[in-house]
């Protein structure tokens, strides 16, 4: 008699693995989000996230809502987390046996080690890299200093997908500076879209990956690192703590941040707060076992920011 080969021991091979770019507050978790809300009845996805901050508040915004995830905090997981990075995705693997794999890398990282790794450091057949998806804001194509980041160049220059998200928020010169911008790519893109709040097409999945694809600045990483011109700033205070929500809105907007994500208790309940420049989501969660926020910005962000927002806290 042959035994069946039951899912807990079923080979782990070929797993559709997706590597979803972009820049610092541009939606690749909402992105995400969106297409698992899509996911069909019986399959299992995962997420391996990476921030380059501390606090890791990622993770904690998948887990609120049902998903399986690993993260990596406290550094880019394409050099200086590059062990850990690999010890995660199988960890990953080996536990939860995933039917789908999504990447998602700092947006401050250079996606050319992140792809190397994929391709090479984990054992061969265990994963098939899809096509890239690359999200990028608009507004960013008309600001010089994107364009000479070699981050969020290479993020863009490696996709095989584009999707101009918060088009609803550009204006016609942005648009149009990001369509002459994708144009001169070479290769072209597969696909180039459009949409308001990352909401991705699941047929995109299946879409194979590009060999093709170079980096423009491939050693750029190694030069100036993942953080550099940034500031990261990251909090934990008690769950107990409670915070007035109008001075903690007021603090969050009068900030000049690159992004600011924080899961906050206030007077309004327990909330996840989305910044992105002067952009800012207000979303209600399940209580968290912490208060967390983190903050990243040019190096002119407030010296005592921890001060500041204590200042928000209800007596």
């Amino acid at each position: 008699m042959i035994a069946k080969k039951t899912k807990a021991s079923k080979l782990l091979a070929d797993i559709p693995t997706h590597l979803i770019m972009g820049f610092l507050g541009v939606g690749k978790t909402t992105a995400i989000l969106n297409l698992l809300k899509q996911k069909p009845a019986g399959e299992k996805w995962a997420v391996l996230v990476n921030e380059v901050g501390q606090i890791g508040l990622d993770g904690d915004i998948y887990q609120a809502a049902g998903v399986t995830v690993k993260e990596i905090a406290g550094g880019c997981l394409c050099c200086a987390l590059g062990l850990p990075f690999e010890v995660s995705i199988n960890q990953l693997l080996k536990q939860t046996r995933p039917d789908r794999l999504f990447i998602e890398p700092t947006g401050l990282g250079h996606p050319k080690k992140v792809l190397d790794r994929l391709l090479n450091r984990i054992a061969p057949g265990v994963l098939d890299v899809k096509a890239g998806i690359c999200l990028v804001d608009p507004a960013h194509f008309n600001n010089p200093e994107y364009l000479q980041h070699a981050n969020f160049v290479d993020q863009i220059m490696m996709a095989d997908i584009v999707v101009a998200n918060k088009t609803d928020l550009a204006d016609e010169q942005a648009m149009t500076a990001f369509y002459q911008w994708i144009e001169n790519c070479q290769p072209p893109k597969d696909i180039v879209a459009e949409t308001i709040q990352a909401e991705l097409d699941i047929a995109w999945l299946d879409m194979k990956r590009s060999p093709e694809r170079v980096a423009k600045y491939p050693d750029a990483h190694a030069e100036q690192g993942a953080d550099e011109g940034y500031l990261m700033q990251g909090y934990v205070f008690d769950r107990q703590d409670r915070f007035d929500y109008e001075k903690l809105i007021a603090l969050c907007q009068s900030m000049k941040v690159e992004r600011l994500k924080a899961i906050m208790h206030t007077d309004k309940g327990w909330l996840l707060l989305n910044q992105s420049g002067k952009a800012l989501t207000v979303t209600a969660v399940e209580p968290s076992e912490q208060n967390k926020i983190e903050v990243i910005s040019g190096q002119n962000t407030e010296d005592n920011l921890k001060k500041l927002i204590l200042s928000c806290r209800k007596n």
